[in-house]
């Protein structure tokens, strides 16, 4: 058996080293995994306005502002980032619409000499229920559970119309605003649908 004393200071402090980028490697992947991504995806529209610039901070705080005026129950507003291409690359804050199953990721961003207002529409990780559904059993008796009322489509569906129609407004007040065109009934139709 090898005495602590034995082994020499230098081996030691490497040691250390290792432990602790260990722990720290371990922190990054357990935040990683345990970051509010979206599960399944249903929907992504985009815009790109040319030869546009604005702050996304600023179209973000309108957004929220538009939203909270509607007062939608159960609806949480939040700031969530994602790496641009890995675990170690920067992030990218997107603002979160959020309300029972239902999340939008918007996205406001510069593109060259332009600005693009991006949305993803989906639902929330779960888990649970997914790994339950790759069980037989489980998944047909879970099938049953997961039926909805047509008032909770219904409200799902006004929550997602009155979104979309918020963004759109959003991006109206912006550009008129910085006295540029806005959507056009056509790519206003495309944008909400």
């Amino acid at each position: 058996m090898i005495n602590q004393i034995d082994i020499p200071i230098g081996i030691r402090i490497i040691g250390w080293i290792v432990d602790i980028i260990l722990i720290i490697a371990v922190i990054l992947i357990i935040r990683y995994f345990r970051a509010k991504r979206m599960g399944a995806i249903h929907s992504n529209k985009c815009h790109y306005f040319d030869k546009l610039q604005f702050s996304a901070q600023e179209f973000y705080t309108l957004l929220e502002g538009i939203i909270a005026d509607r007062k939608m129950p159960d609806v949480k507003l939040s700031r969530v980032k994602y790496h641009q291409k890995h675990i170690f690359s920067n992030s990218r804050e997107y603002l979160r619409i959020a309300r029972k199953d239902d999340i939008f990721d918007v996205c406001a961003a510069p593109f060259g000499i332009g600005f693009f207002v991006s949305y993803w529409h989906g639902e929330p990780k779960k888990r649970i229920r997914d790994m339950a559904m790759k069980v037989p059993f489980f998944a047909t008796a879970m099938e049953g559970w997961q039926g909805s009322t047509f008032y909770q489509i219904d409200t799902a569906s006004m929550f997602k119309s009155s979104v979309k129609d918020g963004i759109t407004e959003a991006i109206e007040q912006i550009t008129t605003s910085k006295g540029v065109r806005g959507l056009s009934e056509g790519e206003r139709m495309a944008f909400t649908t």
